[in-house]
């Protein structure tokens, strides 16, 4: 997994910027939805081993069009010979679920690859009431599980493959922010 913590304080990942593995047996390359152009260029370049580009669909219940969904991947992915590498686009949350994936059925972090993330929305773990929430694109806030306006901080936990939340003034709660911040 090419990913690298900022140093000092904050652990954000930085995603940085991915080749294709020359001694990788089976090459593939994992979309969210559909392919994005970086992916596909990536996949078009790669001249190395076998190679499947699939996408899972993680919107609706049906996977249409050859799509896979999550449960579908997971039993391909069983298949699969251990030399493999695999390489992720999509959401932060969509890529950190599906390296979580690949890293349960055997496979290391140093096979898994994953491109910027496509939107900034992020994962967010609530740390009083442990609830995880998508689709956080302010801060602060307000948490689907216990209510708490919760500061977004860049503080990423790969435990939890999401951003931390903390109420945003614990001895005031009604004392918040004029406006909601938007997430970079």
């Amino acid at each position: 997994m090419q990913v690298e913590m900022i140093p000092g304080v904050k652990s954000r990942p930085v995603y940085t910027p991915v080749t294709v593995n020359p001694r990788s047996q089976r090459q593939i390359f994992i979309a969210q939805d559909q392919i994005p152009a970086a992916l596909q260029s990536l996949y078009d370049g790669c001249e190395q081993g076998e190679k499947s580009l699939l996408t899972v669909v993680t919107t609706g219940a049906a996977a249409a069009g050859g799509a896979l969904s999550i449960d579908d991947l997971a039993q391909r992915v069983a298949s699969l010979p251990q030399s493999s590498s695999f390489y992720l686009a999509g959401s932060e949350a969509f890529m950190w679920d599906i390296a979580k994936l690949l890293t349960d059925a055997g496979f290391i972090s140093d096979q898994i690859a994953m491109l910027a993330p496509l939107s900034k929305e992020r994962r967010l773990f609530c740390t009083h009431c442990y609830t995880l929430m998508d689709h956080v694109t302010h801060s602060p806030h307000v948490c689907s599980g216990c209510g708490r306006a919760l500061l977004v901080r860049d503080h990423f936990s790969k435990i939890h493959r999401a951003y931390v939340g903390v109420q945003i003034n614990a001895e005031d709660p009604a004392d918040l922010p004029a406006a909601a911040e938007e997430l970079s």
